[in-house]
């Protein structure tokens, strides 16, 4: 059976008519919302967490030097994204659509791993190869903090960021199985799945 043109023309309409301003359907009409990352959220955590504060005078660092790192860099993050200065309209929407449906992976979780790149790391290359209800996979491409360790001759990156994601998971409310795996030879690519468990 051909389709008729006229007809899927009547069927799809005009896109561009339904989103040009002022034809757009708000819940709150005279709100203005902000969706993107605002750079003084970089700024404000840069301030207090850097990459370079992961190093001391020696160069050499402890598992648990880089766990506490991590903890303390995320629980910075989550503050400060979750504060009334900066958080979004994504992020309210994320956490209302989670507590409707009870379901908080990967979105909530994923919100704080996302953040988390983008104010430590902002010009690095990643991109999210996998997103359900069971799994998260996040991939590097030029991880500038692996690139920084593996010229300090280091390799254990990765604790810094399981740390990290493992506090990012309790604000979440979430248990979950973390793995990371990264080539050794310091290209910077790094893959990260978080697969959720479920509660027993």
């Amino acid at each position: 059976m051909a389709l008729d043109f006229k007809v899927l023309q009547k069927i799809k309409g005009n896109p561009s008519n339904e989103v040009a301003p002022g034809r757009r359907m708000k819940s709150n009409p005279d709100e203005d919302y902000v969706y993107d990352l605002p750079k003084e959220l970089i700024a404000s955590v840069s301030k207090e967490f850097s990459i370079e504060r992961l190093f001391g005078p020696e160069g050499e660092i402890s598992e648990e030097f880089l766990a506490n790192q991590g903890r303390a860099f995320m629980g910075l993050l989550i503050r400060e994204a979750d504060s009334e200065a900066f958080l979004d309209r994504t992020g309210e929407m994320i956490e209302q659509v989670a507590q409707q449906t009870g379901i908080r992976f990967p979105h909530v979780f994923e919100r704080y791993v996302e953040l988390g790149i983008l104010t430590l790391r902002p010009r690095d290359a990643w991109t999210v190869t996998e997103a359900t209800t069971k799994a998260l996979k996040v991939r590097s491409f030029n991880c500038s903090l692996g690139k920084l360790f593996a010229e300090k001759r280091l390799n254990n990156c990765q604790v810094f960021c399981t740390a990290a994601n493992e506090v990012a998971a309790e604000k979440a409310g979430i248990k979950l199985l973390m793995t990371c795996s990264k080539n050794e030879d310091g290209n910077g690519i790094c893959d990260q799945a978080f697969h959720l468990q479920q509660r027993g």
